[in-house]
C-alpha cells in the first residue's frame, strides 16, 4: 500500500511539474488547452521551419475554431455514440499494441535460442504417450504421469544398460511410421522443435540419449549428429517421377529420360526451360523448377546431401534419386544465419506464438510489479495448485469450486484480484503451453498477473508517452469535428434544396458561365426511322416528360430501345452535343444505337443552382461553416494567452 501511495504522489508530482512546463495556450469554455497539444497539431501540419507571428496567430485561429467544433460535438453528447465509443476502443486498442509489448525482454532467454540457431542437431526420440494423449485429450493430472514416467525410464535405463535403440524405437514408438524410422526424427536447429524436446537434444553429445517430458508424454531422446548450421540454399530440380512400385522398365525409361536431361543441360540447353518442359513437380515445373529458400533438415535426405554439396551458384549436380524418382537439381542461392540483431524480433514472435511471452517478458513484468506495487498471497495460490492435483483447471468442478471465491490472490496498489476472478480468467483464456494440470493453473496464474499489469499499464499510456496522448487525441478530437460538421455542415449543405436555391440567387453573378451551355438529353435511337417516330411523339413535350415517355414506349420484348444520357456541355465536352447542338464536328455512333437527337435548349448563363451545383454546394457549406463558427464563439467563451502563444 505504501508503495502504491509512492507511485500515485510521485505520478501527481510529475504531473504538477509536466504542466508547470506546459502551459494553457487557450481556454474553451472553461476547458484549458495545453501549449503541447497546439505544438503538435501545428508541426504536424506546418513543415516550414520559419514560425512567422502572422502564421502563429492564424493557425491559432483555425485551432481555436476546430476545438470550438469538437467542444460542440460533445456538447451533442457524440462521443457517447455506440458507434463512435467501438471506433476509439479499437483505434487505442491498435495503437497501444507496441506500447504494450514494449517490455524489457529476458534476453539471455532469446540470445540461447540465437545460439542454438548457430547449430543443426540430429534427433531420433521414443515417444511414451501419456494414456489420454493417443485420443487427442491434452487434460492432463499428475497422476496420469506416474505410469508413463516407470514404462519410459524402464526403456531408457534398458539402452543405457546395452539394449539396442532401434530395437527398442521399433518396439515401444508411438507410431508406426516412427517404429519404421526407428524413431528417427531428422535435423533441426532452435525452435524448430518444441522446448522440452528441443533442450534435450541440445544438452546431449552425439550418440548420448536422454531423457524428458513433454505435453504429449515421455521422450527418450537420442542425438545422431550435430554441425554447424549451413544455413539455407535456393535451388531448383527437375523431376522425372517414379512411383514406389515401379517395376525394371519403368526405372530404365526414367533414368535414360533424366541422364538425356542431364546431357542437355551439359550442351547448354536452359535449366528453367527444360524444367517447364519436362519436369515431374507441377508445382515448381511452372516456376522453372524453383523450389525458394529451404534449411537443411526440410528436404529428403538424398536431395538434402546432393544439393548441399554444391559450392557455387549456377552448379547442378548429376542425376540422383529419391523416394519420389529422379532428379537433376542447380544451387541458385546461399543465405547464412543472419546476426542476433537480425533474428531478435523473429525469436521473440516464434516464442510469443508458442505461448512462451511470460517467459519472455519476464524482467518487464517483474519491473511493473515493483512500480504498480504488486504483493502476491502465496498461500491462496498454492490452494488452486493443490486442487488441480486431482481437478482438471478447465473442468467444470474446477470452476465451480472457485467460482465465488472472495480469496485474494495479490494486489495491485490498493486494488484485490480474487481466486474468483482468476477462474473468470481462466474461462475466458485457458491455452497454455503447458498440459500437466498442476503446471497448466501455476502458468495461467503468471499469465493471469500479467493480464492484469497490463490492464495498469494500458491505463496509463497517456501520461507515459506524450505521443501516444498526442494520436488518441488526435484520432478522437478528428473523429468527432468530422461527425459534428457532418450533421452541422456537409449533410446540410447538400440536401437543403431551397437553400441552395436561395444562396445561388443571392450570388449569382460568382457563377456566371464564359460560354453558352447546352442543357438537356442525347437521346440514342436504333436507326433514322426510329428517331423520326421518337422525335414527332415528343414534339409536345417538355425533355424531362420526353424521356419518360420514350423509355416507357420505345421498347422491343421489354428491353428499351432507346438510351438517353442527361447532359449539361459547353462546346468541345461532348461530341454528340457538339454536331447538333453547337454545329461542330461529327459523332461517332455505336452498332445497337445508329442514330441520335438532343431534347434540351442552350443556355447562355445558369437558370438555378442544378447548372452549377457542384460549385453552388461547395460555396454554401462555407457559408453554412462561417455562421456555424460565428454561431459557436457566441456559444462558448473563449480567451487566447498570446503571451503564450507568441512568448
Amino acid at each position: 500500500m505504501k508503495q502504491y501511495l509512492f507511485f500515485l504522489l510521485t505520478t501527481i508530482s510529475f504531473a504538477v511539474v509536466a504542466q508547470q512546463n506546459d502551459p494553457v495556450i487557450m481556454t474553451i469554455n472553461g476547458n484549458d488547452v495545453r501549449k503541447s497539444e497546439f505544438d503538435y497539431i501545428y508541426r504536424k501540419n506546418n513543415t516550414d521551419e520559419s514560425i512567422e507571428r502572422k502564421s502563429l496567430e492564424d493557425y491559432a485561429e483555425l485551432f481555436k475554431n476546430f476545438k470550438l467544433k469538437v467542444t460542440e460535438a460533445k456538447a451533442q453528447r457524440l462521443d457517447t455514440l455506440p458507434e463512435f465509443i467501438r471506433e476509439m476502443a479499437e483505434y487505442r486498442a491498435q495503437l497501444a499494441k507496441p506500447y504494450l509489448e514494449d517490455l524489457e525482454t529476458n534476453l539471455p532467454f532469446v540470445k540461447k535460442e540465437y545460439d542454438r540457431m548457430k547449430s543443426i542437431v540430429e534427433v531420433s526420440h521414443i515417444l511414451i504417450p501419456f494414456p489420454s494423449v493417443p485420443e487427442n485429450n491434452f487434460d492432463i493430472l499428475p497422476a496420469d504421469t506416474l505410469e508413463t514416467y516407470k514404462k519410459a525410464f524402464q526403456i531408457y535405463n534398458s539402452i543405457r544398460n546395452g539394449e539396442s535403440y532401434d530395437k527398442m524405437a521399433q518396439e515401444h514408438a508411438f507410431d508406426e511410421q516412427g517404429k519404421k524410422r526407428n524413431g528417427y526424427l531428422g535435423w533441426f536447429s532452435g525452435l524448430q522443435l518444441n522446448l522440452p524436446l528441443e533442450n534435450a537434444a541440445f544438452s546431449l553429445e552425439p550418440g548420448e540419449i536422454g531423457i524428458t517430458r513433454s505435453n504429449y508424454g515421455y521422450h527418450i531422446v537420442k542425438l545422431l549428429g550435430k554441425r554447424e548450421n549451413p544455413g539455407k540454399v535456393m535451388a531448383s530440380h527437375i523431376l522425372i517421377a517414379l512411383s514406389g512400385n515401379a517395376d525394371e522398365t519403368q526405372v530404365a525409361a526414367a533414368k535414360n529420360t533424366i541422364d538425356s536431361i542431364y546431357n542437355a543441360l551439359l550442351n547448354g540447353a536452359d535449366f528453367a526451360v527444360l524444367a517447364k518442359e519436362t519436369s515431374g513437380d507441377k508445382g515448381s515445373a511452372t516456376k522453372g523448377g524453383d523450389l525458394g529458400f529451404f534449411e537443411y533438415g526440410r528436404m529428403v535426405p538424398e536431395f538434402r546431401d546432393h544439393i548441399f554439396a554444391l559450392q557455387n551458384n549456377g552448379e547442378i549436380t548429376k542425376p540422383f534419386r529419391t523416394p519420389f524418382g529422379f532428379h537433376i537439381a542447380k544451387l541458385t542461392g546461399k543465405k547464412p544465419l543472419e546476426s542476433f540483431e537480425e533474428k531478435e524480433s523473429e525469436i521473440e514472435e516464434i516464442l510469443k506464438q508458442g505461448g512462451y511471452t511470460i517467459d519472455l517478458f519476464t524482467p518487464g513484468i517483474n519491473k511493473l510489479k515493483k512500480e504498480f506495487g504488486f504483493s502476491k498471497n502465496n498461500k491462496n495460490y498454492k490452494k488452486l495448485i493443490v486442487s488441480a492435483m486431482t481437478l482438471y483447471p478447465t473442468d467444470s468442478l474446477y470452476e465451480a469450486a472457485y467460482s465465488n471465491s472472495p480469496d485474494v490472490l495479490f494486489k495491485v496498489g490498493d486494488v484485490n484480484y480474487t481466486t474468483a476472478d482468476f477462474i473468470e480468467f481462466l474461462k475466458k483464456d485457458p491455452y497454455s503451453p503447458y498440459k500437466v494440470s498442476t503446471e497448466l493453473v501455476a502458468e495461467r496464474l503468471r499469465a493471469y498477473e500479467y493480464s492484469v499489469l497490463l490492464d495498469f499499464l494500458d491505463k496509463d499510456l497517456e501520461n507515459r508517452y506524450s505521443e501516444f496522448a498526442d494520436l488518441v487525441r488526435e484520432f478522437r478530437d478528428g473523429s468527432l469535428m468530422f461527425e459534428v460538421s457532418k450533421r452541422e455542415v456537409w449533410d446540410k449543405a447538400s440536401s437543403d434544396l431551397e437553400g441552395l436555391q436561395a444562396f445561388f440567387e443571392a450570388n449569382k453573378q460568382q457563377y456566371l458561365w464564359s460560354e453558352p451551355h447546352f442543357k438537356g438529353y442525347v437521346v440514342f435511337a436504333k436507326d433514322g426511322s426510329t428517331k423520326k417516330k421518337m422525335r414527332k411523339a415528343t414534339a409536345e413535350m417538355q425533355p424531362d416528360e420526353a424521356v419518360a415517355f420514350l423509355k416507357e414506349n420505345f421498347k422491343t420484348d421489354e428491353v428499351s430501345a432507346v438510351k438517353t444520357e442527361k447532359v449539361l456541355a459547353k462546346k468541345g465536352e461532348n461530341p454528340f452535343v457538339d454536331e447538333q447542338a453547337f454545329k461542330t464536328g461529327k459523332a461517332k455512333k455505336t452498332k445497337d444505337f445508329g442514330d441520335f437527337f438532343l431534347l434540351g435548349k442552350i443556355m447562355n448563363q445558369p437558370e438555378s443552382y442544378a447548372d452549377v451545383r457542384g460549385t453552388v454546394i461547395t460555396d454554401y457549406q462555407d457559408y453554412l461553416e462561417w455562421q456555424w463558427i460565428e454561431a459557436l464563439n457566441k456559444k462558448y467563451p473563449v480567451t487566447i494567452y498570446k503571451d503564450v502563444l507568441i512568448p
